[in-house]
C-alpha cells in the first residue's frame, strides 16, 4: 500500500528544505505544496500550532520541521539523523 505524502511550506527553502531533500534522496514521491505569504493568513488557522511546515501522511498532519525530518529519516531507513 502506497503512502501519500503532502509537504506544505512557503515558496522558499528554509525549514522545509531538509524534508524535501530526504524525499529526493529516498526516491519517494510526494506532493510539494508551496504557498505564498499572501495566502498564509487564510491557511494559518488550519495548521497545527499555527505554523509551517506541515507534513500530511495519508491525511494525518505532522508539524515541527525537526520532528518531520526525524520521522522521514526513520521511515526511509536513514537512522543517522
Amino acid at each position: 500500500m502506497m503512502v501519500n505524502y503532502r509537504l506544505v511550506y512557503f515558496d522558499k527553502k528554509a525549514r522545509a528544505e531538509v524534508c524535501r531533500m530526504l524525499f529526493v534522496v529516498a526516491g519517494v514521491p510526494y506532493e510539494d505544496v508551496r504557498i505564498s505569504l499572501d495566502d498564509w493568513p487564510k491557511l494559518k488557522k488550519d495548521a497545527p500550532f499555527a505554523q509551517l511546515p506541515v507534513l500530511e501522511v495519508d491525511g494525518r498532519k505532522l508539524c515541527q520541521s525537526l520532528a518531520i525530518e526525524i520521522y522521514l529519516a526513520r521511515k526511509f531507513g536513514r537512522t543517522t539523523i
